[in-house]
């Protein structure tokens, strides 16, 4: 009998010092983003009604904002005041930016789901159309331009798109779903990436030129509508409460 328990003890031991090691299986939460903080706010509601888009014009040093609810476009100084205006055919704009002299600016308008070109006086050039999404008031938000002078198009959602025209010809296309929407997109000449604003996911995000995300920052509301930057400073506008806001350039 004694050997018989002795037996089975051996048993044990070696079952016991075979035991493989088990992975580690505890989830490490990813970082959370940095949350961003306005350094100025500036009032731009009575002038502004829903500011949409936003683009910084190096040759006339100044802020151009379009808006959803109003067919002008609207130049102002980095304070949120109205220097000018240029009456518009379009409607329901969402996005701004300008060809690299600036005598010419592009917006994408949503309802329609078109692009459209016009000279400095607001003397319309050309439009064409961009249908990718499943829903329109889901669809163009976002407009810029690169260093090559192709051309960069964003769908809010469904889906969440980044597409790239070369004269008005898609020429690529990729998902970017690194937020729940996409409110606008700027391209940045300097470290040749591109900055989007998500107004669901009150988030700031710099992606490559490949889509690939490089970091996010949370941003202290929602309804962010336009981004664009001017030097070391970045300037938000918001569709809801109609302010400007100026951060430091992350």
């Amino acid at each position: 009998m004694a050997n018989k328990y002795l037996f089975f003890a051996l048993i044990i031991v070696l079952l016991i010092s075979c035991k493989r090691d088990e992975p580690n299986t505890t989830i490490i939460a990813p970082p959370v983003a940095n949350q961003l903080n306005p350094i100025q706010t500036f009032d731009m509601y009575t002038s502004i009604k829903e500011p949409s888009g936003i683009f910084y014009n190096s040759k006339r040093n100044s802020l151009f904002i379009v808006s959803d609810s109003q067919a002008e476009i609207f130049e102002v100084d980095f304070n949120g005041n109205v220097l000018n205006t240029i009456n518009t055919t379009s409607t329901d704009m969402e996005g701004i930016t300008f060809s690299t002299n600036c005598d010419t600016f592009y917006v994408v308008e949503e309802t329609k789901q078109l692009v459209t070109k016009y000279l400095v006086d607001g003397t319309k050039l050309t439009s064409f159309p961009v249908n990718v999404a499943e829903n329109i008031k889901n669809s163009l938000e976002g407009i810029t331009l690169d260093n090559n002078n192709h051309l960069f198009v964003m769908n809010e959602k469904t889906p969440e798109l980044l597409l790239e025209f070369v004269n008005n010809i898609e020429v690529n296309r990729k998902v970017i779903a690194y937020t729940s929407d996409i409110s606008d997109i700027c391209y940045d000449k300097v470290e040749n990436c591109f900055w989007i604003v998500s107004d669901e996911s009150a988030k700031l995000i710099k992606i490559s030129k490949t889509g690939e995300l490089l970091k996010e920052w949370s941003l202290p509301f929602n309804k962010a509508e336009g981004i664009t930057f001017v030097n070391n400073k970045m300037y938000i506008v918001n569709d809801s409460n109609g302010f400007l806001y100026q951060f430091n350039k992350p």
